[in-house]
């Protein structure tokens, strides 16, 4: 087994037929079809389990549910005309 997997590996790495004999071609074979479906599952399905998106769709559903049922806050504006500026505490100067 260990001398399938070096002859594969040197396969993908190099691209080249190894100079070792390769082992039966069934369980050779074997292994490419595996290695195949997770591949193609991967690339099909995702990576992403499914339960996990749909609790962040749920979650995302009722963050808007409940922003939406609250109040809208008045803004305020502090320049406004006819608002005194504020100061910072402290020592008061006067002007000359």
């Amino acid at each position: 087994m260990a001398n399938a997997l070096l002859a594969l590996l040197e396969f993908v790495l190099l691209g080249t037929v190894p100079a070792e004999p390769l082992p039966v071609p069934a369980p050779l074979a074997l292994l490419f079809v595996a290695v195949g479906a997770v591949v193609a599952w991967y690339f099909l399905r995702g990576s992403a389990p499914g339960p996990a998106t749909e609790a962040v769709a749920t979650a995302a559903r009722a963050m808007r549910r409940r922003s939406e049922q609250l109040p809208v806050l008045p803004l305020r504006d502090p320049d406004a005309a006819g608002r005194p500026r504020p100061r910072a505490p402290g020592r008061s100067l006067t002007a000359r």
